[in-house]
């Protein structure tokens, strides 16, 4: 049975990586500095990454997650040019075009079919193994860690422009009582950010995009008597939103608890940036875009 998988494809990802009672066998083409967060092989596990010193030195592979890896028994092979992204673990494999990133899991739009079908797991498998020709050892790793660079150039971005996020809390004084769901930048943050003043004649709709679902919705900005809302279905009090622009009053967003692994680093940003502009209440800050 095969499912093709469009919203979150990681959160699966991760989940039957960690969940594996038995070595897996993976072939994803760039690994990322978080890549072992995304990808937590079971000991023993074959894994193989474009690890060359082109890869290493443009900064698409990243040998210290690597090395981590390597450390808790998974061997690591490289191949030159490996563009696949395929994945076999216990009963489930995974073939699509999610590599090893940050940006896979949280930018980019991925899609993987994910297969119970015993034929296809074994194909994986075997075309994995078929790749496990160049094996790199700790030394190896830690050659290429002194290697590794960067990105020197800007990869694209949903949000060019300046102060494209938004990062704020969720406080219970936002609920307005229309949907109980509604948010209350400041009107500083407003201004800058969502280009909407308090005097102007007409306010915009603004189309949203939940990151971690993909679901898009129309939302009117709501102006009250000396604020201004607008209707995010997931906000609950004590919650971070994320917001990044990315067109015409259009905007992606992210709501994170705190039981989220983002929102501890997320909550230091917050708390720990100056705003010069915040004068009281809601902590919020505007940044630039982010990689």
């Amino acid at each position: 049975m095969s499912r093709l998988i469009t919203e979150s494809p990681w959160k699966k990802i991760t989940k039957a990586a960690r969940d594996a009672a038995s070595p897996s066998k993976v072939a994803v083409a760039y690994f990322g500095k978080r890549g072992d967060s995304l990808l937590p092989l079971v000991p023993n596990s074959n894994l193989v990454v474009d690890a060359s010193l082109a890869s290493v030195q443009c900064g698409i592979t990243h040998p210290g997650a690597l090395r981590r890896l390597r450390k808790n028994g998974v061997r690591i092979f490289t191949l030159p040019l490996l563009h696949a992204k395929v994945f076999a673990f216990d009963t489930y494999s995974f073939v699509g075009s999610t590599n090893a990133s940050s940006r896979s899991q949280k930018v980019l739009t991925e899609a993987v079919l994910r297969s119970s079908d015993p034929a296809t797991l074994k194909s994986v498998r075997k075309f994995v193994d078929s790749l496990c020709t160049d094996e790199l050892s700790d030394d190896d790793l830690k050659w290429l860690e002194k290697q590794y660079k960067p990105p020197s150039i800007k990869l694209p971005s949903a949000s060019p422009q300046p102060f494209a996020r938004l990062l704020m809390q969720i406080k219970p004084s936002d609920k307005q009582g229309f949907s109980g769901h509604q948010v209350q930048p400041s009107l500083s943050a407003w201004a800058e950010f969502f280009g909407v003043e308090m005097d102007d004649a007409d306010v915009p709709t603004l189309r949203l995009r939940n990151v971690d679902t993909g679901d898009v919705i129309d939302r009117k900005v709501v102006r009250h008597k000396v604020v201004i809302t607008v209707d995010i279905p997931e906000a609950v009090p004590g919650n971070l939103l994320e917001v990044w622009r990315v067109g015409l009053d259009r905007y992606d967003y992210r709501v994170v608890d705190p039981t989220d692994s983002a929102f501890k680093a997320l909550n230091t940003e917050l708390t720990t940036t100056p705003n010069p502009v915040w004068k009281s209440g809601r902590l919020w800050i505007l940044t630039g875009p982010q990689p």
